[in-house]
């Protein structure tokens, strides 16, 4: 049960206890309260009983107590237990990560709230790439990945909502994708004809294929059988470069052959 000290006239601690840590220490949680002036004399203390009711259930499910870890902490014992991503997509994540954490690091979990996302946001969009600011679909893909990982916390019952959910973003624009021609593209084979492998067969099999460049680059001629006229590819891996750990080969996208 929640113990609660009078400080003041309106100013309150409440203590809760949650069991012991291995070396017999008490855990406990704790937070001052100040009973807002539009609370009456006879209602002060119905409303600090009512919060340390609250306060006490946050930290019997666990907010309180992990919440105190910061964003940064969380991160990366988030990015540890990531399994179903591929490396390139991990280390995509882990570079988001870096960049915000001068940001957002250092803020408790339970302390996080949308504005300190949002000041993320402007000093993100104040950025250059090659001398031009970077797109909005790439600041907001920063505040995807802390989403992410704060959506986990939410799973787990660390934080009780997700302040990143909670913050009204401008339109982006969509690129649109530039599909070559059927003329185009035989002109383009054309010219291949004259050159030397790998990159006569590589662009041959992108433009026939439709295969991504990680799963080109991790072909093998194992993963081709020929028919007659015919032939049968199979894709089932995909090679990628990650900053620190070289090429890396796994799954594809989908992780299907």
């Amino acid at each position: 049960m929640a113990s609660i000290k009078k400080l003041d006239t309106r100013k309150f601690k409440i203590t809760v206890s949650n069991g012991y840590r291995p070396d017999g220490r008490k855990i406990s949680r704790a937070k001052t309260i100040t009973v807002p002036q539009i609370v009456g004399g006879r209602g002060i203390s119905q409303y600090v009983a009512h919060e340390a009711e609250e306060f006490e259930k946050q930290v019997k499910n666990g907010y309180c107590e992990d919440g105190e870890m910061t964003f940064q902490e969380y991160a990366a014992r988030w990015l540890e237990r990531q399994t179903r991503y591929a490396p390139s997509t991990l280390g995509f994540y882990r570079r988001s990560l870096e960049t915000v954490y001068p940001m957002i690091g250092n803020i408790k979990l339970n302390r996080l709230r949308p504005i300190a996302l949002e000041n993320m946001l402007v000093e993100l969009r104040k950025r250059t790439y090659h001398g031009k600011p970077i797109q909005e679909a790439t600041v907001q893909k920063y505040l995807t990945v802390a989403s992410a990982v704060l959506s986990d916390a939410k799973r787990n019952e660390i934080i009780e909502k997700n302040p990143a959910r909670m913050i009204d973003l401008p339109e982006t624009t969509s690129r649109t994708q530039l599909i070559p021609t059927d003329e185009e593209a035989h002109r383009f084979l054309d010219i291949l004809a004259n050159e030397d492998d790998p990159y006569k067969t590589f662009y041959a099999l992108a433009i026939y294929t439709g295969c991504r460049r990680g799963e080109l680059c991790a072909l093998k001629w194992q993963d081709i059988v020929m028919n007659g006229d015919e032939s049968i590819l199979t894709v089932s891996r995909s090679r990628s470069s990650v900053p620190g750990q070289g090429v890396i080969e796994g799954t594809t996208k989908n992780g299907q052959a």
